[in-house]
Order: C-alpha cells, then sequence, then structure tokens
C-alpha cells in the first residue's frame, strides 16, 4: 500500500506546530537563563493596642500550615568573612548595608508601632515566576510558636511579586490573681497558662511591585514595608596559586599559575 503524501494545508498546520513548540521551547530556556541579583530588604511592625480596628479575629484559632523557606543565615563581623556579603545569598545583611534605617527609625519612635522584625539581605531570582520563600520567626515564643511566624516569598516575571504568608500571635497574658474573686480564680489560672494561641492575625496577600521602589502592605494590626533594588555582586577574586615545577636538571622552582606564560 503506498503512502499517500501530505497535502499542502497538513504541511502547514505541522510547519506551525514545530514552530510554536521551539518558540515556546526557546522562550522557556530565555526565562530560566533571567537571573537577576537583588537586595531584598523587609521591615514588619505591630500596630499598638491602642489602634482601633472594626475587624474581627476568631478567638484560639485552629492551626494553621505555610511555605517553608530559606532561613537568612547571621552575620558577625567579628568572625564571618566579609567577602561573602559580596556575592553569597542570604546573609543577614549588617545595619550599615541596609537602606531603610531612616524608616525603622521613625517606626521605633511612634510609640503605635513596635518593630518586630528589620531584615536586609541578597538573592538571586529568577525569570520563571518561581517563588522564593524565606522564613520568619520573630519575637517571643509559646506553645510551639512564635510571636511573629510565617514566610514571606519573592518571584520575578514580567513584574517583581512579594508574597506574605505572616501571622501575629497573641499569647494568653498571666494575670495577676490577688484582685480577683474566688470563685473565678481556678478559671483564670487555667486559663492564663495554658499553651496555645489567644488569638491570630494574619497578613496574606501578593502584591506586584516594582524595583527600587518602597512598598507598604498594610493590615490592621501589622505593617510590612518592602524594598526590593537590582544588585551587581562583586567578582570572585582570584588569589595566585604557587606550586612547585620540576626542572629537567631536577631542580624545583617556584611557579605563579595567574602569570601567563608566553614562553610555553
Amino acid at each position: 500500500m503506498q503512502a499517500r503524501p501530505f497535502s499542502h494545508s497538513q504541511l502547514n498546520t505541522m510547519l506551525l506546530s514545530v514552530l510554536l513548540t521551539l518558540q515556546s521551547a526557546l522562550a522557556w530556556t530565555a526565562e530560566e537563563k533571567d537571573e537577576t541579583w537583588y537586595q531584598i530588604e523587609v521591615i514588619i511592625a505591630k500596630r499598638g493596642a491602642n489602634v482601633q480596628t472594626l475587624e474581627s479575629f476568631a478567638l484560639r484559632p485552629d492551626s494553621i500550615a505555610w511555605p517553608q523557606g530559606q532561613i537568612l543565615r547571621p552575620f558577625d563581623p567579628d568572625t564571618s568573612d566579609f567577602t561573602e556579603l559580596e556575592n553569597v545569598e542570604f546573609i543577614a545583611l549588617p545595619s550599615e548595608q541596609r537602606m531603610l534605617n531612616n524608616e525603622v527609625q521613625t517606626l521605633h519612635n511612634n510609640k503605635s508601632y513596635q518593630v518586630l522584625m528589620h531584615q536586609s539581605w541578597r538573592q538571586i531570582l529568577k525569570g520563571n515566576k518561581a517563588i522564593n520563600w524565606i522564613d520568619i520567626k520573630e519575637g517571643n515564643t509559646w506553645a510551639g510558636h512564635y510571636q511573629l511566624e510565617g514566610s514571606l516569598g519573592f518571584s520575578k516575571g514580567r513584574f517583581l511579586h512579594v508574597h506574605s504568608q505572616l501571622h501575629l500571635n497573641q499569647f494568653p497574658s498571666v494575670i495577676d490573681e490577688s484582685d480577683l474573686p474566688e470563685q473565678t480564680k481556678s478559671l483564670t489560672t487555667w486559663r492564663s497558662w495554658v499553651p496555645t494561641v489567644e488569638r491570630r492575625y494574619s497578613l496574606i496577600q501578593r502584591r506586584k511591585m516594582r524595583s527600587k521602589e518602597l512598598h507598604y502592605l498594610d493590615h490592621p494590626k501589622l505593617v510590612l514595608l518592602v524594598k526590593i533594588i537590582p544588585y551587581e555582586p562583586a567578582e570572585p577574586i582570584l588569589e595566585a596559586e604557587i606550586v612547585l615545577k620540576v626542572t629537567p636538571d631536577d631542580t624545583r622552582t617556584l611557579v605563579d599559575l595567574t602569570v601567563l606564560n608566553v614562553s610555553e
């Protein structure tokens, strides 16, 4: 049986399909190679109890989960290598390399806010929209929870995006029973020390961002300030490598491998 040749329209359809597949593959490859270094800085503050809100929050909320991410590595100026700050990701930058010191000082001076976290670090974001999560754990702990916990994510497509899954936990307060009626003391004691979260205030948002601009995410109980700027990592320093070279007369000489030998 002789195979029938493809018609002109069938050949055009097949060619178009191949071209679209190739274009999609090339676009995906370009996105994968689109890697950009950024310096990211974050301030998270808690609003004071005097700030009124009409929003209600559940008493003793259910357990929740959030994406786990990178843990920022602390930097000790006395023991750490300063060159790592230039080209290693996820190192918490010292205060002199942060961008929002004035903003965090303004919040410290305002009694309506309590700063819970101020961190800055450098990392690579790829242009494939993948979310890079950073673990957040700050403040006091109780019942296996931190006062502030959750994660922040950052992604890059056509625009930069910040993804917040932050949870501010309110723990039971310890009450002085000396002035309470006798019949309420046992109940109050149990409620004061029960290992649970009394209330939880969650900031779950996704926000499109522009680099070099300060962005503000608002919430009745939390304030999130984020700034992202492009960063150019330093080139690694090539150190001279000294080795022993044996000559024909068995005399050993020192050779610097970083120096080009034009005679060879």
